[in-house]
């Protein structure tokens, strides 16, 4: 994919990923370093980029693990701490970013629950933003095993997130 390919396609939608960012992490620097760093990983794969899939769901996707992750590692700066800047274009307020975290957290307590093998690559698939040939990669596993523990694992998730 060349630079003008890929500011065509994906620059029209940085808007979309920004107010995905502000909305998770509730800060507008945060947010713009999270769609800043999707840029990154988007340029790096561009020539892996999936062809026949919905790019804005594929970018909305990477930007919303980007942020768990950065919520997740404690990183964002300290001014999203404050009720003022936690409120997302005037509706968001500190209670739903709290409900927010608190998903986070359930969800990640959820995968923890998941047998070793489906863990390991509906981590890597949901929270990494792995492709499933990066899976059979990293993990060794035949594409269709990567295909079916990915499927138990989101149905598994499914039954323990509706409790």
């Amino acid at each position: 994919m060349t630079a003008a390919t890929f500011k065509s396609t994906f620059l029209p939608l940085s808007a979309t990923m920004y107010r995905t960012a502000y909305s998770l992490l509730g800060n507008p620097q945060d947010a713009e370093d999270a769609v800043q760093e999707a840029f990154i990983r988007l340029w790096q794969k561009r020539d892996r980029l999936p062809v026949n899939k919905d790019l804005g769901a594929y970018c909305q996707t990477l930007v919303r693990n980007l942020c768990i992750d950065e919520m997740r590692r404690g990183r964002l700066s300290e001014a999203d701490t404050t009720a003022e800047n936690l409120r997302v274009a005037g509706e968001t307020s500190a209670s739903s970013a709290l409900e927010t975290k608190e998903a986070v957290e359930q969800v990640e307590h959820a995968i923890h629950a998941l047998p070793e093998n489906q863990q390991r690559v509906v981590e890597l698939h949901l929270m990494h933003d792995r492709s499933l040939s990066e899976i059979e990669q990293e993990t060794g596993f035949s594409p269709v095993n990567v295909r079916v523990l990915l499927s138990r694992g989101k149905k598994k998730l499914q039954q323990l997130l509706r409790r």
